[in-house]
C-alpha cells in the first residue's frame, strides 16, 4: 500500500485542486494506494489535520517526513497526463525532481543565491523522520535561512536521488503534454 499525500494549507489553492489531483491519481496510478490530504481545514474523509500548525506554506511538506511507509507526495499544481506507476519503483532513498532542465540558464547565479537544483513538487520516501527531527532542532534558523524546503534539502546535505527519465517536466520548459507537468511557480 502506497500513501499518496498532498498538502492544502491556506487559501492559495481552492479545494478543486485537491479533487483534480485525487481524480488524476486514481486514473493514472494503478498501484494500491491511499490518498491523503494534509490540511489546515479538514473537510473530507481522506483529510488529516496538519501536525505542526506553527509551520506555514511549503514547510508542511517537510513535516510529512514524520510518516513512514511507502510514501509519495504531489504538489497541487501539477497535471498528470499518463501512467505514473514508475514513481513507485523504489522507496529506499528519498527521491525528488532534478530541476536543472528549467534552471540551466540560472546556473551562474546559483552559487551565491543559496538556491537549488532540486524540486519537491513530487517526492518519494519510506523513512525520513531524521530529516524532519533535525529540522525541528533548528527550525527558527532554517525558516530564516531558506525560502523553502527545496533549498533546505539541497543545502543541508540531505541524501537524495532524483527521478530518472523524461516523464516529468515543468511548464517553464515550454512542455505541456508530458506524463507529468509541474506548474511550479505558475500560480505565484
Amino acid at each position: 500500500m502506497v500513501n499518496v499525500y498532498c498538502v492544502k494549507w491556506g487559501t492559495k489553492y481552492d479545494r478543486s485542486f485537491v479533487e483534480n489531483l485525487k481524480t488524476s491519481i486514481e486514473k493514472h496510478f494503478t498501484i494500491e494506494h491511499k490518498f491523503i490530504c494534509f490540511t489546515d481545514k479538514p473537510e473530507k474523509d481522506y483529510d488529516i489535520p496538519v501536525t505542526h500548525p506553527e509551520l506555514r506554506g511549503v514547510w508542511h511538506k517537510l513535516s510529512l517526513f514524520q510518516f513512514t511507509g511507502d510514501n509519495l507526495f504531489f504538489d497541487l499544481d501539477i497535471k498528470i497526463n499518463g501512467d505514473i506507476n514508475f514513481l513507485a519503483d523504489r522507496f529506499d532513498t528519498f527521491t525528488c525532481i532534478d530541476s536543472t532542465p528549467w534552471k540551466i540558464h540560472k546556473l551562474d547565479r546559483l552559487e551565491y543565491r543559496n538556491d537549488t537544483l532540486i524540486n519537491t513538487s513530487i517526492m518519494r520516501w519510506t523513512d525520513n523522520r531524521k530529516v524532519f527531527d533535525n529540522f525541528l532542532k533548528k527550525r527558527d534558523l532554517y525558516l530564516r535561512l531558506y525560502k523553502g524546503i527545496d533549498r533546505y534539502i539541497y543545502n543541508e546535505d540531505i541524501k537524495y536521488k532524483t527521478f530518472q527519465g523524461t516523464a516529468i517536466s515543468s511548464w517553464q520548459e515550454g512542455i505541456e503534454d508530458n506524463t507529468i507537468v509541474l506548474h511550479n511557480q505558475k500560480y505565484a
